[in-house]
């Protein structure tokens, strides 16, 4: 039977009285009541990324679908973006979530809507929905967060186990301070356009305050549910991607948002882009899932969502690895919920490059040495969370695990499930008083490709906790669990796992300064091991998915630059460096553009720690009616052995005239980092 859809109305810059004055601006798509005193539920959408312009394509296409299906859809900019007031301070305020909350208020309010209210987001707008959701707004029914995270600290890009982030950080940090740079819309002026623009570009660039909060602490407990999951009531459904750097909360909420009114998720292969056209596929047309699950939640519709399994996943195995695949092997799963009560932890021990299910039996303790290597890595992702091009996923790792430690197991007999969070509890000691510690699991195919299944990274001077890290004395043994990213993953027989362990990552995180020798220890007195959360055979039907994309209008268009991903060796100076360029345009129905591009220039040197360098270049170019905006923001990183020197340079030009230009500098201290 074909559905009937509504007809849809747009109301363009509907403004919206925040308790302090600030005006926020709303765009509102309504479905068109067939009958008198019809009442739709809404569903709202806060980010920072101007749905005026840049967004302006995509929000029309999503919210439309949603109101064709009976949801009123409301997609507000954040205070002191896009066409609201205010200032941008900083991402996640109290400030900006209490505004969510006003926001839900306020729609549940209206005369048109039955008083149910859902969010959703994607990044940004699903750490908004979890972060409102925690104040309990009463017409808060429930929430759909896709890649987003219940702690700012261990799960976001700007630390990873207690590592300074290099290029995912660069990427948002940075254009983010071009976006923010960006003039209120001119048709929706309030009083002195110039003068409310003004204020927003002499903000001090968010980065800065994030490069001084190196330790957890209240900073980043602000706008982190973590550790109290008990602050979300309403109904949960989380989306996430194992290739995605938000996957860990999609576990930890579902195992421990226990107040919940409902929890389920749904975890496919796929990095940091929406699951009907993201790769890795299998791909799904999420906004139908979406559509059900706020269809019983708001609207009431007894659809058998509940019914379901709450946990859904892709159990991935085996691909070929490369690092734009369209696909990858394996079939998806369901639980009933997790943790799955049919899992349970297994032990490989490290052995003379062996990962063995038998601990040693030599009552002495041996002894493994690594030295630390500033650019290894680059064999691995471009970033911890991958997102559309340039950032690629790992190739085959081999080239990388000739310069670490490899433990390997025999060829498997049997398969191995695993699910959940793979830990490696290492002994370590280094002559520096700061390492890092990175791990990568891999499944090594019968011709011997390595091919990447997860890692994880920990500054050994957090060994005991991000919050005081305490430097490593020279020599001594210390243990180190080092968690890694949540997966779900089948080896197949004949395969066999890998681990290695080395202390950099290039250009993930930024090196530890020093030269060193490390050390692993292994044996009876100093156990390192690797555990791993098995998981037996579901008895769950797999799941059925509507699989064919999502019906979307098309509103405006794209035009995407050639991308760039290149790894420049230089013999004569011992460095790596990676250069990356991205960019695209978005064209408006109006005829309105906004061209924007981003360049990495990111170089280490092998013999040199100390000394990493980060150059980025952002482009922003508005053409709007008469006005032209061009926005140029650069920032550049420069490391020390005490400290991080960081250059940010924003200049604005109108209509081919210098308007605003400004820069920051600012050495911040390393805390053990």
């Amino acid at each position: 039977m074909t559905q009937s859809f509504y007809e849809v109305e747009v109301r363009y810059n509907v403004r919206l009285h925040m308790r302090d004055g600030v005006e926020l601006s709303a765009n509102l798509w309504r479905p068109v009541p067939r009958e008198p005193d019809e009442k739709f539920p809404a569903i709202l959408e806060m980010i920072p990324y101007r749905k005026d312009d840049w967004r302006y394509p995509s929000d029309h296409a999503r919210m439309t679908y949603l109101a064709e299906r009976g949801f009123a859809g409301c997609r507000v900019d954040v205070r002191g973006t896009g066409s609201s007031q205010g200032i941008a301070r900083d991402e996640y305020t109290p400030e900006e979530t209490q505004d969510g909350y006003e926001v839900v208020e306020w729609l549940a309010t209206q005369e048109w809507c039955n008083g149910n209210v859902g969010m959703w987001g994607i990044s940004y707008g699903g750490f908004t929905a979890i972060q409102v959701a925690m104040l309990q707004p009463p017409h808060l029914k429930a929430i759909v967060p896709m890649y987003a995270t219940d702690d700012r600290y261990t799960d976001d890009m700007h630390y990873i186990g207690g590592c300074l982030t290099v290029s995912e950080l660069a990427q948002y940090a940075v254009s983010q301070v071009g976006m923010n740079a960006m003039p209120p819309k001119l048709d929706y002026a309030q009083g002195d356009w110039a003068a409310e623009w003004k204020k927003r570009l002499e903000q001090t660039p968010w980065l800065i305050e994030w490069l001084r909060q190196q330790t957890d602490g209240p900073y980043w407990r602000q706008g982190s549910l973590a550790p109290d999951y008990t602050r979300i009531t309403c109904a949960i459904f989380h989306i996430g991607g194992w290739m995605d750097s938000y996957v860990n909360a999609v576990l930890r909420m579902q195992a421990r948002c226990t107040q919940a009114a409902h929890r389920r998720a749904l975890i496919g292969n796929w990095a940091h882009l929406f699951p009907d056209s993201a790769y890795p596929g299998p791909n799904l047309d999420w906004l139908h899932a979406m559509a059900r699950f706020f269809d019983y939640w708001l609207k009431g519709i007894e659809n058998g969502v509940m019914d379901e399994p709450s946990f859904t996943y892709f159990r991935r195995e085996y691909t070929a690895p490369e690092p734009f695949p369209k696909t990858m092997n394996g079939v998806w799963q369901c639980e009933a919920d997790y943790p799955a009560d049919h899992c349970s932890l297994f032990t490989f021990h490290l052995g003379d490059q062996l990962l063995s299910e038998h601990a040693e039996r030599s009552v002495n303790s041996e002894q493994d040495v690594y030295p630390h290597r500033p650019t290894l890595g680059t064999h691995g992702a471009l970033c911890y969370g991958a997102g559309s091009e340039p950032n690629g996923l790992s190739r085959d790792l081999r080239p990388d695990e000739a310069l670490s430690l490899t433990y390997t197991s025999e060829p498997l007999a049997e398969p191995l499930d695993i699910l959940g969070f793979p830990e490696a509890v290492l002994y370590l000691s280094s002559s520096a008083p700061v390492a890092h510690a990175v791990v990568r699991l891999t499944d090594v195919h019968p011709d011997g490709t390595s091919s990447f299944v997860t890692l994880g990274i920990l500054n050994l001077t957090h060994r005991d906790g991000h919050e005081q890290p305490k430097p490593l004395a020279p020599g001594e043994v210390y243990e180190a669990p080092v968690q890694m990213r949540a997966t779900g993953y089948r080896f197949l027989p004949g395969h066999r796992l890998r681990l290695s362990l080395a202390s950099a990552y290039w250009p993930v995180i930024w090196p530890s300064p020093y030269k060193a020798e490390n050390t692993l220890h292994r044996g009876p007195a100093t156990p390192s091991r690797l555990i791993l959360p098995v998981i037996s055979p579901s008895h769950l039907s797999s799941p059925s998915f509507k699989t064919t994309p999502p019906e979307l209008i098309e509103v405006g268009r794209y035009r995407e630059e050639e991308s760039k991903w290149e790894i420049t060796e230089d013999v004569l100076k011992q460095s790596v460096t990676v250069h990356v360029y991205g960019g695209d345009t978005t064209i408006l129905p109006d005829g309105a553009e906004l061209f924007t591009d981003e360049r990495l220039k990111m170089t280490a040197f092998h013999h040199d720690p100390a000394h990493a360098q980060l150059y980025n270049e952002v482009h922003y170019h508005l053409k709007e009616h008469a006005n032209e905006t061009r926005i140029r923001t650069t920032g550049t990183f420069r490391s020390t052995v005490d400290a991080i020197h960081v250059n940010i340079e924003v200049q604005v030009t109108l209509n081919g005239n210098l308007f605003f230009q400004k820069a920051w500098l600012e050495s911040v201290p390393r805390q053990l980092l």
